[in-house]
């Protein structure tokens, strides 16, 4: 018989900070120290996607992108929003609060304890979408270069996306998703239900042991505020703030380098709603469709750390301060 492997992942980064937000709330933000003499000025900070929590992008020794980078003479933020994990719960908020106040906390934490004057930052589906909205409202914000992972920025031909926020909607009325306790009861058969599990992720793409444990660890559950927001996002194909501030338009007032990532697998986020950012994107853009990776496999797929992490770093490294 094989080895017993155990559903819960350590979380051990050299130091964990929480820092308070403009609107009362509370971020996380867990540090990498480089690994070796460090190479470069700018720290990164990497976040999550939606309805997912710091092992998003720092799942274990091997699928972590923050540790790779620490690895490769980078310091590395794990950031959580609020709501899920090390930050504070509040029982509402907005994918306009989180992009406005949590992202601002999260930069200024950090630029004041690395004592740098730009960040980096590589985000994971929504957690890309975050810095990108960040910036269409505060052109002059210090994120230095973006590396997003999935993160679609046009709704309207996303059939997927569509698709997934219908079979999602009875949920809507609920206060959160209470996505972490589902997810804890889907361990037992292994993956979510069918219809839901091929948005999620292509599991062709995943070693079974990883399949559970990120099923555990991962999810976090997501506020109804958020969530309607992105299933009127898949309704209306606008990506734009409750206010009616369009964040796709802004994405003109985004100079810094982008590098978009995209699954060629993704029901999410297909390649078309994410590689559409460059279009609108101001500064210098790279891309990179993924073959045979769905949405959730492009953090912790089998050969991800081989694959996509090299590209993310090496985008970092070009446009890194020596």
């Amino acid at each position: 018989m094989g080895a017993v492997v155990p559903l819960t992942l350590p979380w051990n980064p050299d130091s964990l900070h929480r820092a308070p937000t403009a609107d009362g709330a509370h971020i996380a933000l867990g540090r990498y120290l480089p690994r070796a003499q460090p190479r470069f000025v700018e720290p990164v900070i990497l976040c999550h996607g939606l309805g997912a929590n710091r092992y998003d992008l720092d799942f274990d020794d091997r699928y972590s992108v923050a540790r790779h980078l620490a690895r490769r003479g980078f310091e590395a933020w794990v950031l959580e929003l609020r709501g899920r994990g090390h930050a504070s719960s509040p029982a509402r908020t907005s994918f306009d609060a989180q992009a406005e106040h949590d992202v601002g906390a999260a930069l200024e934490t950090v630029l004041s304890l690395s004592r740098a004057r730009r960040a980096l930052w590589v985000g994971h589906s929504k957690g890309g979408l975050m810095a990108l909205a960040h910036l269409g409202r505060n052109p002059s914000a210090p994120i230095g270069a973006i590396v997003t992972l999935g993160s679609p920025v046009a709704f309207e031909p996303d059939k997927g996306l569509q698709a997934f926020a219908a079979l999602a909607s009875p949920l809507l009325t609920l206060p959160y998703f209470p996505l972490r306790a589902a997810t804890r009861l889907a361990t037992l058969t292994g993956l979510p239900p069918k219809p839901i599990a091929q948005y999620l992720v292509n599991e062709a793409n995943l070693e079974p042991r990883v399949v559970r444990q990120a099923i555990y660890n991962v999810s976090a559950d997501v506020s109804s505020g958020v969530a309607r927001q992105f299933a009127r996002w898949a309704k209306t194909g606008r990506f734009d703030a409750e206010d009616g501030f369009d964040y796709f338009a802004a994405l003109r007032h985004v100079r810094a380098p982008v590098l978009l990532i995209a699954g060629s697998h993704d029901k999410i986020a297909t390649p078309g709603s994410v590689l559409r950012a460059r279009e609108v994107l101001s500064g210098p853009v790279d891309t990179f469709v993924a073959q045979g990776y769905g949405h959730g496999d492009l953090t912790v797929g089998k050969n991800a750390p081989e694959e996509i992490f090299p590209r993310v770093t090496g985008f970092l490294e070009r446009h890194a301060s020596r």
